[in-house]
């Protein structure tokens, strides 16, 4: 199996953002190949956290914008919280959410690398079946 490509949601690069994934002010771009290596390979900032403020959360053009923004690779999308457009977006689209307690990026990093298993898994449940379970780690093993 391919690499699997993230956007993790920050404030900063270092830690999660507290907001909704759309909200945060810049996206962690990386992946983690099948050896296990994880590459950062850019950080962008959100053009879209103020798209269509009018409405409440959930907004169809927000999601829509920034999941294009990412490009069409992206294969998990990670933040520190639940958003209306996760729900959404894991059923609409070929990337799964992920919501994650674990705020440090490294820290997450590691813990995703350790367990590239479960990514691999949730990845291919999501291809052959459309919806899966939106995937909620603790700071506990998954």
């Amino acid at each position: 199996m391919k690499s699997c490509k993230f956007a993790l949601a920050s404030s900063d690069g270092i830690e999660l953002t507290s907001k909704h994934f759309g909200d945060s002010e810049l996206f962690v771009l990386g992946e983690i190949l099948n050896d296990g290596t994880v590459n950062i390979t850019k950080q962008i900032k959100n053009e879209f956290k103020d798209v269509d403020e009018t409405t409440a959360h959930g907004s169809t053009e927000k999601r829509q914008s920034i999941i294009s923004y990412l490009g069409k690779n992206i294969d998990f999308i990670i933040a520190g919280q639940m958003s209306p457009n996760f729900k959404k977006i894991n059923m609409k689209t070929k990337v799964c959410p992920i919501v994650s307690e674990i705020t440090n990026i490294q820290q997450l990093l590691t813990h995703l690398k350790n367990n590239l298993d479960v990514l691999q898994q949730l990845k291919k449940e999501k291809e052959e079946n459309g919806t899966p379970d939106i995937l909620k780690i603790g700071n506990s093993p998954v």
